[in-house]
């Protein structure tokens, strides 16, 4: 009941917040609708490790090229002034929606030309992996920016904490609630899908295409309560559609780009620049002295994408253990299970904030043994393995979900809305570069050993090095967390970023 009595606050305190959530489960209806087709697709197509590498190693390049641009996208425009840079942001995730619309299409004609293949779908692919990347520490600062609800952070003595510009740091009060209230409607669409997936494919007479066409209606009508209810500035009925294309500042505070030294216009040149200029505010941010636990957490968070790059559940069900089309989609039901409880469930953890640290090193070891334990048991080869193979990594799933949501939480709670994106960005890139190693070191470790003497490999790494992490933190990283200063909430008024 208490979780529940924080999600009916959230959503009585924060309209946009309900308008965000709204949009989200509408776009999350039409991925709901294809899901099980896509993972359908791709077990076919991912026949072995080599197979899956030869897709997953061009998209990796252009998750990487997406990660150089995303940090400079999303925080362009703190240049301005912070209403400005949170309208930059409400455009932005517009028109990345309607380019994944377009790239919809273009999958559209591919798979009417004949069935998928990688070489005809791998465009595609690229393209989504470049906008998903690009986009998405936008989305991730745009989320925050709808939410006015906020306190002041402090550190374990109770002195008030300063962010990068010296200014109060705040710390959203409902992040974690919407958070996992946007995570946890995904998480049931993907449910519902998976769960009638063969009926829906059955309706669909086998046919991918209907299913991916209904999911591009389903992003149109993510995009139009996005810019009708989510403007940061202005309410639905004063949005015009000419502000896709240029921004009306007639509302901002008299903030602009030449009184604070900055350019108007970037060239081509001063572009690159800010590129770069992104990845080493990011990386100089990070390697602040006060800012080491947030880094460490940070590293252990990418060696847990790292591990998750390193197989894939289906592919091990299908290929190594010989599970059938249905055994597939059962456990993806299951692992959608695990995961719609979960995130419905992270609001559980809002007393365990002020102890992210310890929560992350507890979880990431006892996830390593799971993950040993996954590749002991896939070791069988045999069908009779598929339902304990199946159990432990619902295991994998919930820990990992833990963690990775309170890491969010204090990635996004560790700076200014001006220094969000960077953040995130830079973070992204050592990830994708991470993973475009795992890929190729993942691919030579299972010919040499099999896929389950590579699982129990990988989870001895992790374990290994989550003990490493620790050592360095010390009782630093132990105690890190998140605190709100004794008073009463901080309530923005006004309607920017």
């Amino acid at each position: 009941m208490s979780v529940v009595s924080q999600y009916v606050r959230a959503l009585r305190e924060e309209p946009r917040l309900r308008a965000f959530a709204a949009a989200s489960f509408v776009d999350d209806v039409g991925l709901a609708v294809s899901a099980w087709a896509a993972e359908l697709m791709m077990t076919n197509l991912f026949t072995s490790q080599r197979a899956r590498a030869s897709l997953q190693l061009p998209a990796l390049v252009c998750f990487l090229l997406g990660t150089v641009v995303s940090g400079p996208l999303a925080d362009w425009a703190a240049r301005f002034s912070l209403a400005r840079l949170a309208r930059w942001r409400w455009r932005l995730v517009i028109w990345a929606r309607l380019a994944e619309v377009a790239m919809g299409v273009f999958l559209l004609t591919r798979l009417a030309a004949g069935a998928p293949t990688i070489a005809s779908i791998l465009p595609f692919v690229m393209l989504g992996a470049f906008t998903k990347t690009a986009f998405r520490p936008t989305r991730i600062a745009f989320g925050v920016d709808l939410l006015s609800h906020e306190s002041v952070q402090a550190d374990a003595s109770g002195s008030e904490l300063r962010d990068e510009r010296g200014e109060p740091l705040r710390y959203k009060t409902h992040l974690l609630t919407m958070t996992s209230l946007t995570g946890a409607l995904a998480a049931a669409a993907a449910f519902g899908g998976l769960l009638v997936g063969g009926r829906i494919l059955d309706l669909a007479a086998g046919r991918y295409a209907p299913l991916f066409f209904i999911q591009g209606l389903t992003q149109l009508g993510f995009v139009a309560v996005i810019f009708f209810f989510c403007h940061p500035t202005r309410p639905a009925r004063a949005v015009r559609v000419l502000e896709l294309f240029r921004d009306d500042a007639s509302d901002d505070p008299v903030v602009s780009a030449r009184s604070s030294g900055e350019p108007a216009r970037l060239s081509p040149v001063g572009a690159v620049g800010e590129f770069g200029r992104s990845l080493r505010d990011g990386v100089r941010f990070l390697l602040q002295p006060q800012q080491r636990s947030l880094c460490i957490l940070l590293m252990g968070a990418m060696l847990v994408e790292m591990v998750t790059e390193s197989y894939d559940g289906k592919m091990i069900v299908k290929h190594v253990l010989g599970g059938t089309d249905d055994s597939v989609r059962y456990a993806e039901i299951a692992w959608a299970a695990v995961g719609m409880v979960g995130v419905a469930l992270v609001p559980a953890l809002t007393r365990a904030v002020g102890s992210i640290g310890r929560i992350f090193l507890v979880t990431m070891l006892v996830d390593g043994v799971v993950i040993m334990a996954a590749g002991q048991v896939a070791g069988a080869g045999a069908a009779a393995s598929i339902v304990p193979f199946t159990v432990i990594l619902c295991a994998d799933h919930s820990l990992t979900l833990a963690s990775g949501s309170l890491t969010d939480l204090a990635t996004n709670s560790a700076s200014s809305a001006a220094m969000r994106g960077r953040i995130a960005g830079t973070y992204a890139l050592f990830v994708i570069l991470g993973d475009m190693f795992v890929e190729w070191a993942a691919t030579a470790v299972s010919e040499a050993v099999g896929i389950p003497g590579m699982l129990v490999r990988v989870g001895l790494l992790q374990v290994v090095v989550v003990l490493l992490l620790a050592a360095w933190g010390k009782r630093r990283l132990w105690q890190f967390g998140l605190r709100e200063e004794a008073g009463p909430l901080v309530v923005r008024e006004t309607r920017t970023a």
